[in-house]
């Protein structure tokens, strides 16, 4: 049975998996880490600030190879997941005067908890010459946050670059 494992570990260990890491800029700005395997399947996690807090994202993708004439090393990648973390709201609906069209600032600013659901879809360009690439994408997600408040946004649109290892 030890040796079972052990064959299996070191098979594990002897493929070459792609690492990247890098900044993603957009609605969620921060850090972005993903590991690529053999398979085309990654798994991305991102360190994202919006809202006036910080989430942490797990998405699962598949990267599907384009192919274009002139151009190799081009991905279309689309997946889904999962965050978790913190946001920050205002009740600015009930302070807004729309004669005068300016919010009051003496609204309350809340603090608290937020998970919800991601998807993704990006398209990914690898240099050859350099370890760098480059992506935008699309990650809509649903969340839930305070007690009993829930946001859907469809705008989530990032611009990522990455140095792959």
């Amino acid at each position: 049975m030890m040796s079972v494992l052990a064959l299996y570990i070191s098979q594990a260990d002897a493929q070459e998996n792609l690492k990247q890491a890098g900044f993603r800029f957009g609605n969620t700005t921060g850090f972005t880490g993903r590991i690529i395997t053999e398979d085309n399947f990654a798994f991305e996690g991102i360190l994202g600030f919006r809202n006036g807090g910080m989430q942490v994202y797990g998405l699962f993708e598949s990267r599907k190879p384009l192919y274009l004439d002139r151009l190799e090393n081009m991905y279309l990648y689309f997946g889904a997941g999962a965050h978790i973390g913190f946001v920050k709201w205002n009740e600015y609906d009930q302070y807004y005067d729309p004669y005068h069209g300016y919010y009051d600032d003496n609204y309350d600013w809340h603090v608290g908890a937020a998970f919800g659901l991601d998807g993704i879809i990006g398209m990914e360009y690898s240099f050859e010459a350099a370890p760098i690439s480059l992506a935008v994408d699309f990650k809509p997600f649903f969340e839930l946050y305070g007690p009993f408040l829930m946001r859907v946004n469809f705008w989530d649109f990032g611009f990522q670059v990455r140095y792959n290892f």
